[in-house]
């Protein structure tokens, strides 16, 4: 098949879905880190796939510009998948809004769930306040989910090599306009995540953009031994060591690169989470994602 698939992925979950696609469809896929850079995207696949996280139940924003980059979408059948850990939400309406806003349509959007990799505030009744903690699951759940991905990618395969149209995986479409409507997210989403990295200054960015500030929360502990890591796994080349220390330039993606692979376990998020488990796929090496 004339394909080609571009993903972008932090801890490993979009990573393999898109290579398994790539796969099942012999072709390659290519890490949007890599191109983005570029002024113009030049494709000349006839089938272009994009495989992503689902952030807020919305798009990454390193995945939205390289979108806006794509020189052409003439005569091209364009499909999505994006990795989730909740629920799909209107993920792939927002895409699909974006990739017409370039001259192009999107045939099928499809979520597949895969482990949660992303911070979870909860409230302590002992403390009385927010904590902010990392969602994990069994192993024998992540099999599952391995397991049901598997199977699902097959049917987004079949999907794409018959080049069907029309399917659109989603949910809560209503709530989340009324919520756009109101701009919530502008608002109270926007400040709750920004004090829940500590991140005290007021800012015009939007809520999605204002997630580059969030890594105002990170910070290196004791058991940080300088080896570099987060800095080669940073996506967007947002780390750099100062005196063998991690420093965040604010440009984050809030992919948790960073903090999931730190082969310490030092690279923290706020207070809470020093002895969270971290998570990145089981089939992933943090050398398959690193910049080449």
């Amino acid at each position: 098949m004339n394909a080609i698939i571009y993903y972008f992925s932090g801890t490993g979950n979009s990573y393999k879905v898109a290579k398994d696609i790539s796969k099942k469809l012999n072709t390659k896929a290519i890490a949007i880190p890599q191109k983005i850079n570029e002024k113009k995207i030049k494709i000349s696949s006839e089938v272009i796939g994009f495989v992503f996280p689902d952030y807020h139940s919305n798009v990454p924003n390193i995945v939205r510009k390289f979108i806006e980059k794509i020189e052409s979408f003439k005569n091209k059948y364009i499909f999505a998948v994006f990795t989730y850990g909740g629920k799909p939400g209107p993920t792939v309406k927002y895409l699909e809004k974006i990739i017409a806003s370039g001259g192009g349509k999107l045939s099928g959007g499809f979520g597949v769930k895969m482990p949660y990799n992303y911070i979870i505030p909860s409230f302590s009744f002992r403390k009385f306040s927010f904590l902010i903690r990392l969602k994990t699951i069994s192993e024998i759940q992540q099999k599952r989910m391995f397991f049901d991905c598997k199977k699902k990618l097959d049917r987004i395969c079949d999907y794409v090599k018959t080049r069907k149209e029309g399917f659109f995986e989603k949910e809560s479409e209503l709530l989340f306009k009324f919520i756009d409507a109101i701009k919530i997210k502008e608002s109270f989403g926007k400040y709750t995540w920004l004090k829940f990295a500590g991140y005290k200054k007021k800012t015009d960015l939007s809520f999605s953009e204002s997630r580059q500030l969030m890594d105002h929360g990170f910070y290196a502990d004791e058991k940080c031994i300088g080896c570099g890591t987060c800095k080669r796994i940073c996506p967007v080349s947002n780390i750099d060591l100062i005196g063998k220390k991690p420093s965040w330039n604010r440009r984050c993606e809030q992919c948790f690169a960073c903090l999931q692979w730190c082969p310490k376990t030092a690279i923290q998020f706020g207070k809470d989470m020093k002895n969270d488990k971290r998570y990145h796929h089981p089939d992933v090496k943090a050398e398959d994602l690193m910049m080449k």
